[in-house]
């Protein structure tokens, strides 16, 4: 299972069995945990009365306040530390996983449509693509969801080479211990499309329906045969193989994804935000966004080895 040892919450909200889990998962790493605020800056304006200064004293005040109410909710449970700071939230808190070598963020907050429990705000898009350690997006939940978790691959993730391949047994071993923590089933997903797809109907490519569907046949087996490699690995390193359930789909990732969600109730997304091909700073892939933008669960988003937050490249250009 992929070790944490230093867990940094930011907890826009202080919803409770989001905290649960996140103490859970500390607790089966040996993981130090350190709860944050981040405060607006005071602006620097005139005020012959000083009211700024008491407006930003209180709310350093509130902010402690509220972490050492979060902190002693689990006083005999774990040790948690509980810092505040200044500045824009998803950049302050790059910096300190830059800084303190933090090697997990947990974003609680509010996603962004309450009612339905969709989406991420803002902070928890940027954290995604931005923050250079693992993520995990948490919410309060709306409704009662199966402990189980989705793990979603795909191929450039693990497209056979060594680097890419360790990468995809990373984000399994995520899913097999979050899992495990949850006492529940981890669904391994792969949407696979032919290349091409959209064109193989195309009047100019002058395919006869026998050609398409030896294409299809082809491009299908070739996916299978790689899918089930993985997954054999997958089980191989799992507590409990029988745990382990394979799902081999045809068809676009963001449906399927949300498809296989709302199939199995799974109450946990893994996934990673970038293929191990990208260049050091690359924002996080176009099919990914939309599954953050749109998903109704919490997800746990890790980066590839190599990755540079492209906050940290703008400073050193």
């Amino acid at each position: 299972m992929k070790q944490f040892r230093d867990i940094l919450v930011y907890a826009e909200s202080d919803d409770q069995a989001c905290l649960e889990q996140v103490v859970a998962v500390a607790r089966a790493h040996g993981a130090a945990i350190t709860v944050c605020e981040v405060v607006e800056p005071a602006p620097e304006m005139q005020d012959s009365r000083g009211v700024i200064e008491r407006v930003s004293k209180l709310r350093w005040s509130r902010a402690f306040q509220r972490l050492r109410r979060i902190c002693d909710l689990f006083a005999s449970h774990t040790v948690i530390d509980y810092s505040v700071f200044t500045g824009v939230p998803f950049v302050t808190i790059t910096e300190q996983v830059v800084q303190q070598d933090f090697d997990l963020v947990v974003h609680i907050s509010e996603p962004v449509q309450m009612a339905s429990g969709i989406g991420l705000n803002a902070t928890g898009m940027h954290l995604m693509r931005k923050c250079p350690c693992t993520v995990w997006a948490l919410h309060p939940v709306r409704e009662t969801r199966s402990k189980d978790v989705v793990l979603a691959l795909d191929r450039e993730i693990a497209s056979g080479t060594r680097a890419a391949e360790a990468f995809a047994m990373t984000l399994a071993e995520a899913a097999l211990g979050l899992a495990q923590t949850r006492d529940g089933d981890v669904h391994v997903l792969h949407a696979w499309q032919p290349y091409g797809a959209e064109l193989l109907d195309d009047v100019v490519l002058e395919l006869s329906d026998s050609e398409q569907q030896v294409y299809r046949k082809q491009q299908q087996s070739d996916s299978e045969q790689w899918f089930k490699r993985i997954v054999q690995r997958i089980e191989s390193i799992a507590e409990d193989p029988l745990r382990v359930r394979a799902h081999h789909v045809e068809g676009m990732a963001v449906p399927t994804v949300a498809g296989l969600v709302k199939h199995t109730d799974a109450g946990m997304l893994v996934l990673g935000t970038v293929g191990t091909s990208a260049n050091p700073g690359v924002l996080i892939g176009a099919t990914t966004e939309s599954i953050l933008a749109g998903g109704s669960i919490p997800v746990l988003a890790l980066k590839p080895p190599g990755f540079v937050s492209p906050l940290m490249l703008a400073r050193q250009s």
